[in-house]
């Protein structure tokens, strides 16, 4: 502690705190921070609008830094029960809409959170969303899940023991699918060129 009793601030807290009073974006941002339950609850309330929930996540989503200071676990409490609500209650879109950019911005903070050991008892309900998200979302928000299980399993493998015949089941189902959907092109292919052939 320094003198007088205060605790002393680590490096990304210091850098948190000089964007927060210096740039608006960095105030509003810490506003947000300051009181992780109250607005984890904006994401959590079925009668607040997808708008608005965009809005909070991408505002989180700025203000990242925050979870390499000593207020990950409160954030991590506090969020991670909310973004998993967003992604379980928002259907997945195939177009560029609010509700895909809100599973999108959510996805995006998963992937920014530091693997250490704060986030090892979240691991198992993290890998188990982001299987969920692989196979049922579009593509970019698949490939920000592949990415966050690639890196679970690279920090926390013994942990996740259980969690890997699951995937292992989802990479063979799509080699199967591709294996299927190659076999049938290249089958219309030879009928286009045999029917060709016929025709000369």
């Amino acid at each position: 502690k320094r003198r007088g009793g205060r605790a002393k601030r680590s490096q990304p807290e210091r850098r948190w705190e000089r964007r927060a009073s210096t740039n608006p974006t960095h105030k509003h941002a810490s506003m947000i921070t300051s009181n992780f339950e109250e607005h984890a609850k904006t994401l959590l309330d079925v009668n607040r609008g997808t708008g608005e929930k965009l809005q909070l996540a991408t505002e989180l989503r700025d203000s990242i830094e925050i979870v390499h200071t000593s207020e990950y676990l409160n954030f991590l409490k506090a969020f991670f029960p909310a973004f998993r609500r967003v992604l379980a209650g928002t259907k997945p879109q195939l177009k560029d809409c609010d509700e895909h950019k809100l599973r999108n911005a959510v996805l995006e903070i998963l992937n920014r959170l530091p693997h250490n050991e704060v986030i090892r008892p979240f691991s198992h309900d993290l890998m188990k969303l982001c299987l969920g998200t692989l196979e049922a979302d579009n593509e970019d928000n698949a490939m920000i899940s592949l990415r966050i299980i690639f890196d679970l399993h690279k920090n926390f493998r013994p942990t996740l023991e259980a969690e890997v015949r699951p995937f292992l089941d989802f990479v063979a189902k799509v080699y199967r699918g591709f294996k299927e959907t190659t076999r049938m092109y290249f089958d219309d292919k030879k009928k286009v060129v045999g029917g060709k052939g016929g025709n000369m």
